[in-house]
């Protein structure tokens, strides 16, 4: 069973000189782990607000997932908290 972790920012955060770096190196990380299927980074262009999608093949592929993002050396941290993070199950993809 697949699942979706999903996290949105509901103010823009405020980003760092090298964030563009930093979002790769996260992209790259993701990308790399068991389990990966897809990731959508989402905008409003409105608001700013911000919303982050990423797919996984199992709830334990996603908590390893996590854990790997927590683990990050902390100059590859973007240090952007969601302001409401949430998981759903997959249950269709077409």
């Amino acid at each position: 069973m697949s699942v979706a972790r999903v996290a949105t920012w509901d103010e823009q955060p405020e980003l760092r000189d090298d964030d563009d770096r930093r979002a790769q190196s996260l992209y790259d990380l993701l990308q790399s782990l068991p389990g990966f299927i897809a990731a959508y980074y989402l905008r409003e262009p409105s608001t700013g607000r911000l919303m982050s999608v990423t797919v996984w093949e199992s709830e334990a592929a996603l908590e390893a997932a996590e854990q790997a993002v927590r683990d990050r050396p902390v100059g590859d941290q973007r240090g952007m908290r969601p302001s409401r993070l949430e998981r759903w199950v997959v249950d269709a993809n077409f």
